[in-house]
């Protein structure tokens, strides 16, 4: 499951606006995943954002999220508008240039509303931050669980590294994490691993009915910013600019709130390309269920 139009809106918000809310600038906005446009329609919502690029691998879901209609319902046209531009790109490896054309696809869907820049890109995420010039002041990751090899390599040491050296010096990123309660273990490894690059982070959680209890870690250069000033600042978020369904400040200061015991753990694993130690942990814990 993807995502559930009755409650995507929880996880979405989730994503979305503690980071817009904490980073002290979001005029650049980075979505790694998101595909379906529907983390992006909660970026759209703020109007100093100025430019977004949304990287995500599979040319066929951003394809359908744009044309869609019951998608482009749920996603509020965010991949259908006459500002969205699809960059292709020739690099098939790492190392490779990246040979950028820009046309503009979406004109046909053009809704000819004033907005933000946004450059949809469909190509590995690890390939575009080794090449992509430039800082951003939110990253936002929405991949998949790490349920496959392929996909252990987007929650590894390496690749938040990568992701360290594209935020900007006050920047703030949020992951999507698994969850906390049936796959712990490796939602705990996920945060160690941020920390071993260097980000302070902080892991919140709520519940998603269609997929249960639900976390994400939030974070920022380790250098800038401490975990204790994190969480102080997330517990005290002013009211949102823009409109939300779900989520308030009062919720993400809650949200901060895990049971007895919860995180502790006895592992000490952090993941890595040539350790997949995420994608162990995660399948250990649905055998288990």
């Amino acid at each position: 499951l993807q995502f559930h139009s009755f409650d995507e809106h929880i996880y979405h918000e989730h994503l979305v606006h503690p980071a817009l809310n904490v980073a002290p600038r979001r005029q650049h906005v980075l979505i790694l995943g998101g595909g379906d446009g529907l983390a992006l329609r909660e970026v759209l919502r703020y109007p100093d954002v100025e430019r977004v690029t949304l990287v995500d691998i599979d040319p066929a879901i951003t394809e359908l999220a744009s044309q869609h209609p019951v998608l482009r319902a749920l996603n509020a046209n965010s991949l259908a508008s006459e500002r969205v531009h699809i960059i292709s790109t020739e690099a098939v490896a790492a190392g490779e240039p990246i040979l950028l054309q820009m046309p503009n696809h979406r004109a046909r869907h053009a809704s000819r509303e004033p907005g933000p820049t946004v450059r949809v890109m469909n190509i590995d995420a690890v390939r575009f931050l080794e090449q992509v010039p430039g800082l951003f002041d939110v990253i936002l990751i929405d991949f998949p669980d790490p349920n496959a090899p392929e996909l252990s390599k987007l929650y590894s040491l390496q690749f938040y590294e990568l992701l360290r050296s594209k935020l900007a010096i006050d920047g703030v990123f949020a992951q999507q994490s698994t969850s906390p309660v049936r796959t712990s273990e490796a939602f705990l490894c996920i945060g160690r691993t941020l920390r071993a690059a260097g980000l302070a982070t902080v892991p919140y959680h709520d519940s998603v009915p269609s997929f249960g209890e639900w976390g994400w870690w939030i974070g920022s250069r380790d250098d800038r910013r401490s975990e204790a000033q994190l969480r102080e600042t997330m517990r005290n978020l002013r009211p949102f600019s823009v409109p939300t369904r779900y989520l308030t400040p009062e919720l993400v200061g809650a949200s901060l709130i895990f049971g007895r015991g919860q995180l502790d753990t006895l592992e000490t694993s952090i993941n890595t390309v040539t350790r997949d130690a995420v994608y162990r942990y995660y399948l250990e814990a649905w055998k288990r269920l």
